[in-house]
């Protein structure tokens, strides 16, 4: 299934590239927006058997406790992850009450179930946070909430800022100063609530970096400038051979957007931030990697790692 895409709601009239999910004009109340998403099923942490064989005849006989446990979604009895026994389980309606939560700050973008429900994440975004870096060319300082049930993934809050081509995704958090993570362990329930406990900070520094994405807009960067950037962000040695190169510098010349603020500095990290995290034009399973690769993963890291070498580079011109 595209993008490990289990089922949605879209708000805003903005279908997803992949054109699934349940599409409405304008934003819901965060409740509607989550039943619409069919996203408040809820999980349970069984422990799992082993079988055990028979010497003689190698056949089962019996049964035993493997003394790990597997998170199993309730109403589909899908396995969604395994856990330790010291795991604690925190339900979608927590998510739910986040986003209820800071109702009067934000409008809801969008609520998603992904891989069968092993994630499920909320964007919404911050009422008075949006500008435009050239005209034409806006973004937005959003809330991703998200919750995992794998095993892997924790619960949190990303506030960043992107720009808008795919409103539906776990969006790139492009300052991980503005993160707030609570691990499944003992007490994740109770210190669910001060995942909202950044926001304000969130609205405080969407003007600066605003102004810095603007500067990055104005300042000038030719072809061969960006292939030192690129040398820089992937922290390449002189004369490595490097294959996203060709795919880099087209994105950089011909990439979404790039006719906003073409050969600039802006658009030198916008180009990455495409290869690394963009799932148009993949196969079902390079839809799926890259996904993984732009919310949780080194496509996440290195576009992060863009923005600072941009900054680094506008103090040296």
């Amino acid at each position: 299934m595209p993008a490990n895409f289990t089922s949605g709601w879209l708000g805003n009239g903005e279908r997803a590239w992949h054109g699934m999910g349940v599409v409405t004009d304008g934003t819901l109340p965060a409740r509607e927006a989550f039943e619409t998403a069919d996203a408040l099923f809820t999980v349970e942490k069984r422990e799992l058997l082993y079988p055990i064989a028979d010497e003689e005849s190698g056949f089962t006989e019996a049964q035993a406790p493997a003394g790990v446990y597997g998170v199993v979604r309730t109403d589909t009895q899908t396995l969604l992850g395994v856990v330790s026994k010291q795991y604690e389980i925190v339900q979608n309606d927590s998510l739910l009450r986040m986003a209820e939560f800071i109702r009067e700050e934000v409008d809801m973008d969008s609520v998603v179930v992904l891989a069968d429900g092993a994630k499920v994440a909320f964007t919404a975004s911050l009422r008075g946070a949006e500008t435009d870096i050239v005209p034409g060319d806006t973004i937005k300082r959003r809330i991703v909430g998200y919750l995992g049930h794998d095993g892997k993934t924790g619960c949190g809050a990303i506030f960043t800022n992107i720009r808008v081509v795919c409103c539906n995704t776990l969006a790139a958090a492009l300052n991980s100063n503005n993160k707030v993570s609570i691990h499944h362990k003992g007490g994740a329930n109770a210190n669910f609530d001060n995942l909202i406990s950044s926001i304000d900070v969130a609205r405080q520094t969407f003007a600066q970096e605003a102004d810095l994405m603007r500067e990055f807009a104005r300042v000038s960067m030719g072809t061969e400038v960006f292939n030192e950037f690129v040398d820089e962000v992937y922290k390449l040695e002189e004369g490595q051979k490097f294959r996203k190169r060709d795919k880099l510098n087209r994105a950089f010349r011909f990439g979404m957007g790039s006719d906003y603020a073409p050969f600039s500095v802006w658009n030198a990290v916008n180009a990455i931030t495409e290869v690394e995290t963009s799932t148009r034009n993949q196969t079902a399973a390079g839809t799926r990697r890259q996904f993984a690769r732009a919310n949780f993963g080194q496509g996440l890291q290195i576009s992060n790692r863009a923005i600072d070498v941009a900054t680094a580079y506008l103090s040296a011109v």
